[in-house]
């Protein structure tokens, strides 16, 4: 193997110099294997659900995530679990993207994409769907404080002898906030695109009002297809968009 020494540099200033490029290296290839990883697991999911269910439920690549559009347009999109929280910060968090975290332990991770190109209202609403998907509303608060980072800030690795558990995320800097957010949601069906779809902002047409509740998820989303009129193959659609926790339907 052949080393290029820069002769202005002592020995040992070049040895950094190959430190941090093998650093680099390493890191690129942590992220290679943990692509692989999610590749292996998603080709296993497809093998065990048939290849039709899966292309069906994931019409569009964000809908394997909690997901919804901003009054602006803007796509949010937020974790399931540790799994797909480290999926988004590591495949789908880029430069031009914000990061959103409830200011409570068990929330998951939320970027609104190409967030800094959004307006305040965009922010507001990324900030409560945070919110709503956290454990806040299982918990059954009125609102909570939802904090906000750029991308840059936001990191899978810990400082140096440190250790971050799977899912867990660093977020460094100065954090911008969004305080008191409520917690309720909108569901409502896109007939052109034949699916359920919640919103922060209230969608025109016929919609429903999700607020925390004791009505179990299972029942609640048979309420609502029943009040859309649509059949059991939209089941776990609605289930999947509903918040963790007990829920009521107004």
């Amino acid at each position: 193997m052949e080393l290029r020494l820069d002769p202005r540099k002592s020995f040992w200033e070049n040895i950094a110099i190959y430190h941090e490029r093998l650093k680099k290296l390493r890191k690129k290839l942590e992220r290679l294997e943990q692509r692989l990883k999610e590749a292996e697991l998603e080709k296993k999911e497809e093998k065990r659900e048939g290849p039709r269910l899966v292309r069906k439920r994931w019409r569009d690549w964000y809908e394997r995530f909690r997901w919804m559009f901003t009054s602006g347009g803007f796509l949010v999109i937020g974790g399931r679990d540790a799994r797909t929280n480290e999926q988004i910060v590591r495949r789908y968090l880029e430069p031009r993207d914000l990061f959103f975290h409830a200011d409570v332990a068990g929330a998951p991770a939320v970027v609104l994409k190409g967030g800094k190109g959004g307006s305040e209202q965009d922010i507001r609403e990324a900030a409560q769907f945070a919110a709503v998907y956290s454990r806040a509303w299982r918990e059954g608060f009125a609102s909570v404080d939802v904090f906000y980072v750029p991308a840059e800030q936001v990191s899978l690795s810990p400082p140096s002898g440190e250790y971050v558990p799977r899912g867990g995320i660093m977020v460094y800097g100065k954090k911008g906030w969004v305080r008191k957010v409520p917690m309720y949601i909108y569901m409502a069906f896109d007939e052109g695109r034949g699916r359920f779809f919640v919103s922060v902002a209230e969608p025109p047409g016929k919609h429903v009002r999700i607020v925390p509740g004791r009505t179990e998820k299972q029942e609640a989303a048979k309420e609502i297809l029943r009040r859309f009129e649509k059949g059991m193959e939209h089941y776990q659609d609605v289930l999947s968009l509903l918040p963790p926790g007990g829920v009521e339907i107004t």
